[in-house]
Protein backbone atom coordinates (compact mmCIF):
# COMPACT_ATOMS: atom_id res chain seq x y z
CA UNK A 1 0.00 0.00 0.00
CA UNK A 2 1.38 3.46 -0.77
CA UNK A 3 0.94 5.96 2.08
CA UNK A 4 1.35 9.77 1.29
CA UNK A 5 3.52 11.83 2.98
CA UNK A 6 1.02 14.41 3.43
CA UNK A 7 -1.38 11.23 4.88
CA UNK A 8 1.70 10.23 7.33
CA UNK A 9 1.81 13.46 9.21
CA UNK A 10 -1.76 14.38 9.87
CA UNK A 11 -4.71 11.63 10.93
CA UNK A 12 -7.19 10.19 9.18
CA UNK A 13 -10.92 10.38 10.15
CA UNK A 14 -11.30 10.40 14.12
CA UNK A 15 -7.81 9.64 14.34
CA UNK A 16 -7.30 10.90 17.62
CA UNK A 17 -10.77 12.04 18.78
CA UNK A 18 -13.84 10.39 20.59
CA UNK A 19 -15.77 11.00 18.36
CA UNK A 20 -18.32 8.27 16.80
CA UNK A 21 -19.50 9.68 13.02
CA UNK A 22 -22.84 11.16 14.36
CA UNK A 23 -24.63 13.47 12.18
CA UNK A 24 -27.34 15.83 12.48
CA UNK A 25 -30.89 14.39 12.28
CA UNK A 26 -32.51 17.86 11.83
CA UNK A 27 -29.45 19.80 10.46
CA UNK A 28 -28.79 17.17 8.23
CA UNK A 29 -25.01 17.96 9.28
CA UNK A 30 -22.41 15.27 9.23
CA UNK A 31 -21.46 16.73 12.91
CA UNK A 32 -18.24 14.78 13.58
CA UNK A 33 -16.69 15.08 10.24
CA UNK A 34 -17.45 19.37 10.64
CA UNK A 35 -15.49 18.93 14.20
CA UNK A 36 -12.59 17.02 12.65
CA UNK A 37 -12.34 19.81 10.28
CA UNK A 38 -12.23 21.86 13.35
CA UNK A 39 -10.14 20.46 15.28
CA UNK A 40 -7.74 19.34 12.81
CA UNK A 41 -4.50 21.55 13.79
CA UNK A 42 -4.76 20.39 16.96
CA UNK A 43 -5.33 16.45 15.49
CA UNK A 44 -2.18 16.93 13.42
CA UNK A 45 -0.02 18.28 16.21
CA UNK A 46 -0.91 14.98 18.26
CA UNK A 47 0.12 13.02 15.62
CA UNK A 48 2.96 15.24 15.13
CA UNK A 49 4.31 14.54 18.84
CA UNK A 50 3.51 10.63 18.43
CA UNK A 51 6.06 10.74 15.23
CA UNK A 52 8.51 12.11 16.96
CA UNK A 53 8.56 10.15 20.29
CA UNK A 54 8.34 6.92 17.48
CA UNK A 55 11.21 9.04 15.69
CA UNK A 56 13.54 9.17 19.01
CA UNK A 57 12.77 5.90 19.67
CA UNK A 58 14.02 4.25 17.10
CA UNK A 59 17.21 6.66 17.78
CA UNK A 60 17.85 5.47 20.97
CA UNK A 61 17.52 1.57 19.46
CA UNK A 62 19.99 2.81 16.60
CA UNK A 63 22.36 4.09 19.27
CA UNK A 64 22.13 1.01 21.76
CA UNK A 65 22.99 -1.21 18.75
CA UNK A 66 26.32 0.62 18.71
CA UNK A 67 26.95 0.97 22.37
CA UNK A 68 25.67 -2.71 23.00
CA UNK A 69 28.79 -4.01 20.99
CA UNK A 70 31.09 -1.42 21.97
CA UNK A 71 31.04 -2.64 25.98
CA UNK A 72 30.54 -6.21 24.88
CA UNK A 73 33.99 -5.52 23.04
CA UNK A 74 35.25 -4.09 26.11
CA UNK A 75 33.65 -7.06 28.32
CA UNK A 76 35.18 -9.85 26.40
CA UNK A 77 38.38 -8.64 24.34
CA UNK A 78 39.45 -4.98 25.59
CA UNK A 79 39.82 -6.13 29.54
CA UNK A 80 42.93 -8.04 30.97
CA UNK A 81 40.65 -10.73 32.55
CA UNK A 82 38.06 -10.65 29.52
CA UNK A 83 37.04 -14.39 28.54
CA UNK A 84 38.33 -13.94 25.23
CA UNK A 85 40.67 -10.82 25.54
CA UNK A 86 43.57 -10.02 23.06
CA UNK A 87 45.31 -7.49 25.76
CA UNK A 88 46.19 -10.49 28.57
CA UNK A 89 49.85 -11.11 27.84
CA UNK A 90 49.17 -15.09 28.81
CA UNK A 91 47.37 -15.06 25.46
CA UNK A 92 50.84 -14.54 23.50
CA UNK A 93 53.18 -16.15 25.75
CA UNK A 94 55.14 -19.68 24.96
CA UNK A 95 52.18 -21.91 27.42
CA UNK A 96 52.24 -25.20 25.01
CA UNK A 97 55.15 -27.12 26.82
CA UNK A 98 56.52 -30.09 24.67
CA UNK A 99 58.53 -32.74 26.77
CA UNK A 100 61.48 -33.74 24.99
CA UNK A 101 63.42 -36.82 25.13
CA UNK A 102 63.14 -40.99 25.68
CA UNK A 103 59.88 -41.90 24.27
CA UNK A 104 59.09 -44.25 27.48
CA UNK A 105 60.26 -41.49 29.52
CA UNK A 106 57.94 -38.62 28.11
CA UNK A 107 54.94 -41.07 27.84
CA UNK A 108 55.58 -40.79 31.81
CA UNK A 109 55.99 -36.45 31.86
CA UNK A 110 53.51 -33.65 30.77
CA UNK A 111 54.40 -30.06 31.64
CA UNK A 112 52.45 -26.79 31.46
CA UNK A 113 53.11 -23.11 32.55
CA UNK A 114 56.71 -21.32 31.63
CA UNK A 115 59.86 -21.22 32.97
CA UNK A 116 62.81 -18.40 32.64
CA UNK A 117 65.65 -21.38 32.87
CA UNK A 118 63.62 -23.65 30.54
CA UNK A 119 65.69 -24.26 27.93
CA UNK A 120 68.20 -25.09 30.63
CA UNK A 121 65.93 -27.66 32.87
CA UNK A 122 66.06 -31.45 32.57
CA UNK A 123 64.51 -34.03 34.71
CA UNK A 124 67.01 -36.79 35.07
CA UNK A 125 64.35 -39.36 36.57
CA UNK A 126 61.21 -39.54 39.13
CA UNK A 127 62.49 -42.15 42.10
CA UNK A 128 58.63 -42.52 43.57
CA UNK A 129 55.59 -41.19 43.10
CA UNK A 130 53.49 -39.64 45.76
CA UNK A 131 51.14 -41.61 47.93
CA UNK A 132 48.76 -41.37 50.58
CA UNK A 133 48.68 -43.15 54.42
CA UNK A 134 46.99 -45.26 54.96
CA UNK A 135 45.23 -47.34 57.85
CA UNK A 136 44.53 -51.54 57.67
CA UNK A 137 42.72 -52.58 60.65
CA UNK A 138 43.01 -55.50 62.41
CA UNK A 139 41.29 -59.02 61.47
CA UNK A 140 37.27 -58.53 61.56
CA UNK A 141 35.94 -61.76 63.24
CA UNK A 142 32.11 -62.64 63.86
CA UNK A 143 31.60 -62.59 67.95
CA UNK A 144 34.40 -65.64 69.63
CA UNK A 145 34.82 -67.21 66.18
CA UNK A 146 37.72 -67.13 63.88
CA UNK A 147 35.04 -66.68 60.99
CA UNK A 148 35.68 -63.57 59.16
CA UNK A 149 33.04 -61.03 58.64
CA UNK A 150 32.10 -60.23 55.12
CA UNK A 151 30.09 -56.88 54.36
CA UNK A 152 26.80 -57.85 55.18
CA UNK A 153 27.83 -58.24 58.49
CA UNK A 154 26.23 -56.42 61.25
CA UNK A 155 28.97 -53.95 63.20
CA UNK A 156 27.50 -55.78 66.46
CA UNK A 157 28.57 -59.21 65.97
CA UNK A 158 31.72 -58.37 65.49
CA UNK A 159 34.60 -59.17 67.88
CA UNK A 160 35.07 -56.39 70.29
CA UNK A 161 32.25 -53.82 68.69
CA UNK A 162 29.64 -52.63 71.06
CA UNK A 163 26.93 -50.12 70.88
CA UNK A 164 28.95 -47.27 73.19
CA UNK A 165 31.93 -47.54 70.91
CA UNK A 166 30.48 -47.61 67.62
CA UNK A 167 28.59 -44.30 68.26
CA UNK A 168 31.65 -42.66 70.48
CA UNK A 169 34.48 -43.71 67.51
CA UNK A 170 35.56 -40.75 65.57
CA UNK A 171 38.26 -40.74 62.27
CA UNK A 172 39.82 -37.38 61.60
CA UNK A 173 37.23 -35.70 64.47
CA UNK A 174 34.45 -36.77 62.42
CA UNK A 175 31.81 -39.25 63.86
CA UNK A 176 29.55 -41.51 61.77
CA UNK A 177 25.38 -42.10 61.56
CA UNK A 178 25.93 -45.76 62.37
CA UNK A 179 24.54 -48.13 65.19
CA UNK A 180 24.88 -51.72 66.08
CA UNK A 181 22.17 -53.05 63.39
CA UNK A 182 24.23 -51.48 60.80
CA UNK A 183 25.88 -53.68 58.66
CA UNK A 184 29.79 -53.60 57.76
CA UNK A 185 28.42 -51.91 54.16
CA UNK A 186 26.38 -49.26 55.44
CA UNK A 187 29.62 -47.90 58.00
CA UNK A 188 32.18 -48.03 55.10
CA UNK A 189 28.92 -46.35 53.08
CA UNK A 190 28.79 -43.71 55.85
CA UNK A 191 32.29 -42.70 56.21
CA UNK A 192 32.81 -42.26 52.34
CA UNK A 193 29.77 -39.75 51.98
CA UNK A 194 31.35 -37.62 55.08
CA UNK A 195 33.72 -35.04 55.15
CA UNK A 196 36.01 -37.03 57.03
CA UNK A 197 38.86 -36.74 54.04
CA UNK A 198 39.19 -40.78 53.77
CA UNK A 199 38.58 -43.18 51.64
CA UNK A 200 36.77 -46.72 52.92
CA UNK A 201 37.15 -49.81 51.91
CA UNK A 202 36.16 -53.46 53.56
CA UNK A 203 38.24 -56.20 51.92
CA UNK A 204 36.56 -59.58 52.42
CA UNK A 205 39.65 -61.81 51.32
CA UNK A 206 41.44 -60.49 54.21
CA UNK A 207 38.85 -59.14 56.41
CA UNK A 208 39.91 -56.25 57.23
CA UNK A 209 39.48 -52.35 56.46
CA UNK A 210 41.15 -50.14 55.09
CA UNK A 211 41.35 -46.20 55.06
CA UNK A 212 43.26 -44.27 53.00
CA UNK A 213 43.89 -40.21 52.98
CA UNK A 214 42.11 -38.50 50.15
CA UNK A 215 45.76 -36.11 50.17
CA UNK A 216 48.99 -37.47 49.23
CA UNK A 217 52.46 -36.76 50.46
CA UNK A 218 53.99 -37.25 53.74
CA UNK A 219 51.96 -34.74 55.58
CA UNK A 220 48.92 -36.89 55.27
CA UNK A 221 47.58 -38.42 57.95
CA UNK A 222 44.69 -40.42 59.80
CA UNK A 223 43.58 -40.12 63.38
CA UNK A 224 41.77 -42.29 64.81
CA UNK A 225 39.62 -41.64 68.36
CA UNK A 226 41.17 -44.12 71.06
CA UNK A 227 37.48 -45.44 70.33
CA UNK A 228 37.91 -46.30 66.86
CA UNK A 229 41.49 -47.84 67.96
CA UNK A 230 40.05 -50.42 69.95
CA UNK A 231 37.96 -51.40 67.32
CA UNK A 232 39.91 -51.15 64.38
CA UNK A 233 43.24 -51.65 65.80
CA UNK A 234 45.76 -49.03 67.30
CA UNK A 235 47.72 -46.90 65.03
CA UNK A 236 51.00 -47.85 65.85
CA UNK A 237 50.31 -50.97 64.57
CA UNK A 238 48.29 -50.60 61.34
CA UNK A 239 49.21 -47.38 60.36
CA UNK A 240 51.07 -46.57 57.16
CA UNK A 241 52.88 -42.93 56.15
CA UNK A 242 52.38 -41.55 52.77
CA UNK A 243 55.21 -40.51 50.66
CA UNK A 244 56.19 -37.40 48.69
CA UNK A 245 57.06 -37.66 45.39
CA UNK A 246 60.65 -37.56 44.05
CA UNK A 247 61.84 -35.92 40.83
CA UNK A 248 65.51 -35.45 40.16
CA UNK A 249 66.12 -32.28 38.19
CA UNK A 250 69.30 -30.73 36.21
CA UNK A 251 70.06 -26.88 35.43
CA UNK A 252 72.16 -26.70 32.78
CA UNK A 253 73.99 -29.59 33.09
CA UNK A 254 74.25 -29.40 36.61
CA UNK A 255 74.36 -32.35 39.23
CA UNK A 256 70.84 -33.28 39.63
CA UNK A 257 68.98 -32.28 42.48
CA UNK A 258 66.10 -33.77 44.35
CA UNK A 259 62.47 -31.70 44.19
CA UNK A 260 59.65 -33.06 46.68
CA UNK A 261 56.17 -32.56 46.01
CA UNK A 262 53.00 -33.52 47.96
CA UNK A 263 51.44 -34.44 44.84
CA UNK A 264 52.67 -35.74 41.63
CA UNK A 265 52.90 -32.77 40.50
CA UNK A 266 56.10 -30.42 40.53
CA UNK A 267 56.93 -26.86 40.26
CA UNK A 268 60.05 -26.19 38.92
CA UNK A 269 60.66 -22.36 38.40
CA UNK A 270 57.42 -21.76 37.61
CA UNK A 271 56.85 -25.02 35.28
CA UNK A 272 54.37 -27.55 36.46
CA UNK A 273 55.62 -30.96 35.42
CA UNK A 274 53.53 -33.92 36.87
CA UNK A 275 54.77 -37.77 36.86
CA UNK A 276 52.45 -40.25 36.09
CA UNK A 277 55.08 -43.11 37.01
CA UNK A 278 59.04 -43.47 37.75
CA UNK A 279 61.76 -43.53 35.36
CA UNK A 280 65.97 -43.14 35.09
CA UNK A 281 66.78 -45.80 37.40
CA UNK A 282 67.76 -43.29 40.27
CA UNK A 283 70.07 -44.07 42.92
CA UNK A 284 71.27 -42.49 45.56
CA UNK A 285 74.50 -43.55 47.61
CA UNK A 286 75.62 -43.14 51.24
CA UNK A 287 77.61 -39.93 50.40
CA UNK A 288 74.65 -38.13 48.37
CA UNK A 289 75.82 -39.04 45.12
CA UNK A 290 73.31 -39.80 42.19
CA UNK A 291 73.67 -42.07 39.33
CA UNK A 292 70.84 -42.31 36.72
CA UNK A 293 70.37 -43.62 33.00
CA UNK A 294 71.30 -40.30 31.48
CA UNK A 295 69.15 -41.95 28.06
CA UNK A 296 66.08 -41.64 29.94
CA UNK A 297 66.37 -37.90 30.58
CA UNK A 298 63.83 -35.86 29.53
CA UNK A 299 63.87 -31.79 28.65
CA UNK A 300 60.90 -29.08 27.68
CA UNK A 301 60.47 -26.82 24.84
CA UNK A 302 57.70 -24.30 24.91
CA UNK A 303 56.12 -22.44 22.14
CA UNK A 304 52.81 -19.75 21.88
CA UNK A 305 49.15 -21.19 21.05
CA UNK A 306 49.44 -19.78 17.92
CA UNK A 307 46.04 -20.73 16.82
CA UNK A 308 43.89 -19.96 19.81
CA UNK A 309 45.57 -16.20 19.44
CA UNK A 310 44.60 -16.23 15.80
CA UNK A 311 41.22 -17.15 16.31
CA UNK A 312 40.79 -14.65 18.90
CA UNK A 313 42.44 -11.18 17.42
CA UNK A 314 39.96 -12.44 14.57
CA UNK A 315 36.80 -13.10 16.70
CA UNK A 316 37.49 -9.45 17.64
CA UNK A 317 38.60 -7.54 14.24
CA UNK A 318 34.96 -9.16 13.12
CA UNK A 319 33.22 -7.46 15.75
CA UNK A 320 35.05 -4.41 15.87
CA UNK A 321 34.53 -4.00 11.81
CA UNK A 322 30.81 -4.81 12.42
CA UNK A 323 30.48 -1.80 14.77
CA UNK A 324 32.78 0.27 12.36
CA UNK A 325 30.44 -0.68 9.27
CA UNK A 326 27.23 -0.07 11.47
CA UNK A 327 28.09 3.71 12.22
CA UNK A 328 29.16 4.18 8.83
CA UNK A 329 26.26 3.26 7.11
CA UNK A 330 24.09 5.58 9.57
CA UNK A 331 26.62 8.65 8.63
CA UNK A 332 26.67 7.63 5.18
CA UNK A 333 22.54 7.29 4.85
CA UNK A 334 20.45 10.28 3.70
CA UNK A 335 16.60 9.77 5.35
CA UNK A 336 14.30 8.69 2.73
CA UNK A 337 12.02 11.45 1.91
CA UNK A 338 8.32 11.52 2.69
CA UNK A 339 8.34 8.54 5.56
CA UNK A 340 7.19 9.27 8.61
CA UNK A 341 6.57 6.87 11.52
CA UNK A 342 2.98 5.35 10.36
CA UNK A 343 -0.01 5.98 12.13
CA UNK A 344 -2.25 3.29 14.63
CA UNK A 345 -4.76 3.97 11.35
CA UNK A 346 -2.36 4.02 8.77
CA UNK A 347 -1.29 0.44 9.95
CA UNK A 348 -4.97 -1.13 9.86
CA UNK A 349 -4.58 -0.32 6.02
CA UNK A 350 -1.40 -2.20 5.82
CA UNK A 351 -0.14 -5.90 5.69
CA UNK A 352 2.34 -6.69 7.95
CA UNK A 353 4.73 -6.79 5.19
CA UNK A 354 3.85 -3.43 4.21
CA UNK A 355 4.53 -2.17 8.05
CA UNK A 356 7.61 -4.10 8.20
CA UNK A 357 8.95 -2.65 4.66
CA UNK A 358 8.03 1.35 5.31
CA UNK A 359 9.06 1.30 9.14
CA UNK A 360 12.32 0.29 7.80
CA UNK A 361 12.36 2.54 4.96
CA UNK A 362 11.25 5.07 7.49
CA UNK A 363 14.38 4.37 10.06
CA UNK A 364 17.38 4.69 7.20
CA UNK A 365 19.23 8.00 8.03
CA UNK A 366 17.80 8.67 11.36
CA UNK A 367 21.17 9.61 12.68
CA UNK A 368 22.42 11.09 9.53
CA UNK A 369 23.63 14.20 10.51
CA UNK A 370 24.07 13.46 14.42
CA UNK A 371 26.87 15.01 16.07
CA UNK A 372 27.59 12.82 18.36
CA UNK A 373 28.10 9.82 15.94
CA UNK A 374 29.85 11.87 13.32
CA UNK A 375 32.14 13.00 15.83
CA UNK A 376 32.67 8.79 16.92
CA UNK A 377 32.72 7.89 13.05
CA UNK A 378 35.70 10.61 12.84
CA UNK A 379 37.38 9.17 15.46
CA UNK A 380 37.24 5.28 13.91
CA UNK A 381 38.84 6.81 10.95
CA UNK A 382 41.71 7.65 12.63
CA UNK A 383 41.88 4.49 14.90
CA UNK A 384 45.05 3.98 12.85
CA UNK A 385 46.72 6.92 13.37
CA UNK A 386 45.86 7.12 16.89
CA UNK A 387 47.53 3.04 17.46
CA UNK A 388 50.71 4.48 15.57
CA UNK A 389 51.05 7.57 17.79
CA UNK A 390 50.90 5.24 20.71
CA UNK A 391 54.30 3.92 19.69
CA UNK A 392 53.49 1.06 17.55
CA UNK A 393 54.64 1.14 14.07
CA UNK A 394 52.79 0.59 11.25
CA UNK A 395 55.51 -1.62 9.63
CA UNK A 396 55.25 -4.10 12.64
CA UNK A 397 51.34 -4.21 12.55
CA UNK A 398 51.61 -5.04 8.70
CA UNK A 399 54.63 -7.60 9.83
CA UNK A 400 51.42 -9.46 12.05
CA UNK A 401 48.69 -9.14 9.43
CA UNK A 402 47.11 -6.01 10.66
CA UNK A 403 46.48 -3.05 8.65
CA UNK A 404 43.53 -0.64 7.42
CA UNK A 405 41.56 -1.05 4.94
CA UNK A 406 42.41 -0.25 1.82
CA UNK A 407 38.36 1.03 0.59
CA UNK A 408 38.61 4.46 2.32
CA UNK A 409 34.62 4.33 2.30
CA UNK A 410 34.05 1.66 4.35
CA UNK A 411 34.43 4.08 7.66
CA UNK A 412 37.78 2.66 8.87
CA UNK A 413 38.38 -1.52 9.08
CA UNK A 414 40.94 -3.25 9.75
CA UNK A 415 41.98 -5.92 7.98
CA UNK A 416 43.43 -8.97 9.35
CA UNK A 417 45.77 -11.88 7.27
CA UNK A 418 45.48 -15.18 9.57
CA UNK A 419 48.93 -16.69 7.94
CA UNK A 420 50.68 -13.64 8.43
CA UNK A 421 49.54 -13.23 12.46
CA UNK A 422 50.48 -17.31 12.74
CA UNK A 423 53.41 -17.29 11.34
CA UNK A 424 54.85 -13.88 13.80
CA UNK A 425 53.67 -16.37 16.45
CA UNK A 426 55.29 -19.01 15.86
CA UNK A 427 58.94 -16.96 14.78
CA UNK A 428 58.38 -14.46 17.70
CA UNK A 429 55.39 -14.52 19.75
CA UNK A 430 57.28 -11.56 22.22
CA UNK A 431 57.05 -9.12 19.67
CA UNK A 432 53.36 -10.02 18.86
CA UNK A 433 52.51 -9.62 22.45
CA UNK A 434 54.18 -6.10 22.62
CA UNK A 435 52.52 -4.83 19.45
CA UNK A 436 48.86 -6.25 20.83
CA UNK A 437 49.39 -5.69 24.68
CA UNK A 438 52.11 -2.79 24.65
CA UNK A 439 55.15 -2.27 26.99
CA UNK A 440 57.06 0.05 28.18
CA UNK A 441 56.37 3.44 25.89
CA UNK A 442 53.73 1.92 23.81
CA UNK A 443 50.23 1.44 24.67
CA UNK A 444 49.35 -1.30 22.19
CA UNK A 445 47.02 -1.92 19.77
CA UNK A 446 44.17 -2.93 22.13
CA UNK A 447 45.03 -1.04 24.06
CA UNK A 448 45.18 2.10 22.18
CA UNK A 449 41.25 1.30 21.20
CA UNK A 450 40.38 0.57 24.53
CA UNK A 451 41.47 3.95 25.12
CA UNK A 452 39.64 5.74 22.00
CA UNK A 453 36.70 4.20 22.32
CA UNK A 454 36.24 4.87 26.39
CA UNK A 455 35.15 8.78 25.94
CA UNK A 456 31.99 7.30 23.89
CA UNK A 457 31.10 3.90 25.64
CA UNK A 458 32.42 2.16 28.84
CA UNK A 459 31.00 0.06 31.60
CA UNK A 460 33.49 1.76 34.01
CA UNK A 461 32.48 5.07 34.34
CA UNK A 462 35.28 5.64 37.04
CA UNK A 463 38.29 5.59 34.14
CA UNK A 464 36.29 8.10 32.03
CA UNK A 465 35.79 11.09 34.69
CA UNK A 466 32.36 9.41 36.33
CA UNK A 467 31.16 9.30 32.74
CA UNK A 468 30.11 6.16 30.96
CA UNK A 469 30.89 7.60 27.69
CA UNK A 470 28.97 10.69 25.44
CA UNK A 471 26.88 7.98 23.60
CA UNK A 472 25.50 6.88 26.73
CA UNK A 473 24.73 9.99 27.85
CA UNK A 474 22.76 10.84 24.83
CA UNK A 475 20.37 7.15 24.28
CA UNK A 476 21.62 5.32 27.61
CA UNK A 477 22.09 1.42 27.80
CA UNK A 478 20.37 -1.74 28.67
CA UNK A 479 23.53 -2.93 29.79
CA UNK A 480 24.13 0.07 32.57
CA UNK A 481 20.81 -0.21 34.63
CA UNK A 482 21.55 3.40 36.04
CA UNK A 483 21.57 5.36 32.80
CA UNK A 484 18.19 3.85 31.19
CA UNK A 485 16.13 6.85 32.61
CA UNK A 486 19.17 9.02 32.99
CA UNK A 487 20.13 10.07 29.51
CA UNK A 488 19.46 12.73 26.85
CA UNK A 489 16.61 10.98 24.62
CA UNK A 490 14.57 9.40 27.47
CA UNK A 491 14.18 13.30 28.53
CA UNK A 492 13.22 14.29 25.27
CA UNK A 493 10.55 11.88 25.04
CA UNK A 494 9.42 12.61 28.60
CA UNK A 495 9.63 15.87 27.28
CA UNK A 496 7.09 15.11 24.19
CA UNK A 497 4.73 12.66 26.28
CA UNK A 498 4.19 16.03 28.51
CA UNK A 499 3.08 17.71 25.12
CA UNK A 500 1.32 15.06 24.26
CA UNK A 501 -0.83 14.99 27.17
CA UNK A 502 -1.57 18.83 26.95
CA UNK A 503 -2.95 18.57 23.36
CA UNK A 504 -4.81 15.44 24.23
CA UNK A 505 -6.54 17.40 26.55
CA UNK A 506 -6.77 20.56 23.83
CA UNK A 507 -8.63 18.54 21.64
CA UNK A 508 -10.96 16.97 24.27
CA UNK A 509 -11.54 20.32 24.97
CA UNK A 510 -12.53 21.86 21.87
CA UNK A 511 -14.42 18.44 20.62
CA UNK A 512 -16.71 19.16 23.90
CA UNK A 513 -17.32 22.91 23.20
CA UNK A 514 -18.33 22.09 19.42
CA UNK A 515 -20.12 19.31 20.42
CA UNK A 516 -22.25 21.88 22.85
CA UNK A 517 -22.35 24.23 19.87
CA UNK A 518 -24.24 21.58 17.43
CA UNK A 519 -26.10 20.23 20.38
CA UNK A 520 -27.39 23.78 20.66
CA UNK A 521 -27.77 24.06 17.01
CA UNK A 522 -30.11 21.03 16.47
CA UNK A 523 -32.21 22.03 18.81
CA UNK A 524 -32.94 25.29 17.69
CA UNK A 525 -33.50 23.92 13.95
CA UNK A 526 -36.25 21.16 16.01
CA UNK A 527 -37.64 23.98 17.53
CA UNK A 528 -37.68 26.25 14.18
CA UNK A 529 -39.06 23.23 12.39
CA UNK A 530 -41.99 22.64 14.99
CA UNK A 531 -43.09 26.21 15.30
CA UNK A 532 -42.79 26.56 10.81
CA UNK A 533 -45.09 22.98 11.33
CA UNK A 534 -47.47 24.80 13.07
CA UNK A 535 -48.22 27.77 11.26
CA UNK A 536 -47.92 26.08 8.24
CA UNK A 537 -51.23 24.41 9.92
CA UNK A 538 -53.00 27.65 10.47
CA UNK A 539 -52.78 28.39 6.81
CA UNK A 540 -55.16 25.79 6.12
Amino acid sequence: MNVSSSSSSSSSALGNTSLKGFGGLASGLDRDALIEQLTLNTNNKITKTQQSITKQEWRQEAYNSITDKMIDMEDDYLSYSGKTSIVNNDLYAKSVVTVKGNSASTALVSATGYSNLLDYVSVKGVSQLASSSYFTSKKMTVGDSDTVATKSTKLSELTGFDEDKIKAMTINGKSFDVTGESKISDLVNAINSSDAGVKATYVESTGSFMFFDKETGEQSDIELSSEAEALFGDKASHFTAGKDAEMYVSYGGSKPVAIKSHTNTFNVDGLKVTASGTFGDINVDGSGNVTYDASASVSFTATANADKAVERVKSFIEAYNKMVEEVNTHVTTRPAKGYDPLTEEQEDEMTEKEIEKWTNKAKEGILYNDNEIRDFAFELHGMMNDIVAGGISYSDLESIGITLSSDHADGGQITFDEDKFRKAMESDSSKVEEIMCGSEGKTGFGQTINKQLTPYATRYASRNGNSYGRLIEVAGSEKLVATKTKNEIYDKIQGFNTDLDKWKAKLKVEEDRYIKQFSNLEKLINSMNTQASYLSGLSY
